[in-house]
C-alpha cells in the first residue's frame, strides 16, 4: 500500500510540477463587453494558475458585482494563449419593470404603466469558462468568456452571459 501511495504521490507532484505558466502579468485592469452586463473588470494572479476577477457590472436597469475565483491553464505551442474556468457569486440590485397596460381606443393605441417596479435586491452564483491572449510585447490582455449565472430572487432563474473583456496589464 505504501508503495502505491508513494507512486500516486510522485505522479500528482510531476503533473502540478508540469503545469505551463498561465500568465505573463500579474494584475489587469479594464472593461467588459457583455450580453447582458457589461462594465468594469479587474483580474489579479494569486499565483501563476490562479485568479481573482472582479467585475463591476451595469446591465439594463440593473447594478451588479461579482467576484469569482478562476484557475488558469496555457496552450502549449501558443505564446500569450490560455483558456480558464472558475465559480463565483454577484449580488446587486436591479429596478423590476412593473406593471404594463395596453389600450386600443379609437384608433389610438398603445402601453402605459399601471406600477412602475421597485428597486430590489438580487443574488445568485456564476461559473465562467473562456479563453484569454495577452498579446506578447505589449501591455494588452483580451479575454472572451461565457459565463452563466443563477439568481436567487423570487425562485431561482438562470440566465446565459458572454462577453469580451479588454485589460490593460501592469
Amino acid at each position: 500500500m505504501k508503495k502505491y501511495s508513494l507512486h500516486i504521490l510522485t505522479i500528482l507532484f510531476l503533473s502540478f510540477a508540469s503545469v505551463t505558466q498561465a500568465q505573463d502579468y500579474h494584475t489587469a485592469l479594464g472593461v467588459r463587453l457583455g450580453g447582458l452586463t457589461s462594465g468594469l473588470t479587474i483580474r489579479h494572479f494569486t499565483n501563476p494558475g490562479t485568479a481573482l476577477e472582479g467585475i463591476v457590472g451595469v446591465g439594463h436597469r440593473a447594478f451588479i458585482l461579482t467576484g469569482l475565483y478562476e484557475k488558469q491553464r496555457a496552450f502549449e505551442n501558443a505564446e500569450g494563449l490560455s483558456w480558464f474556468y472558475g465559480i463565483g457569486g454577484h449580488a446587486g440590485f436591479f429596478r423590476y419593470g412593473g406593471y404594463y397596460y395596453y389600450y386600443h381606443d379609437h384608433g389610438n393605441h398603445g402601453y402605459y404603466v399601471v406600477e412602475e417596479g421597485a428597486t430590489e435586491t438580487v443574488a445568485g452564483v456564476d461559473f465562467i469558462l473562456g479563453l484569454d491572449y495577452k498579446i506578447p510585447n505589449a501591455p494588452i490582455d483580451l479575454g472572451l468568456d461565457l459565463k452563466p449565472f443563477v439568481d436567487f430572487w423570487d425562485g431561482a432563474e438562470g440566465y446565459w452571459d458572454g462577453a469580451l473583456s479588454i485589460r490593460f496589464t501592469f
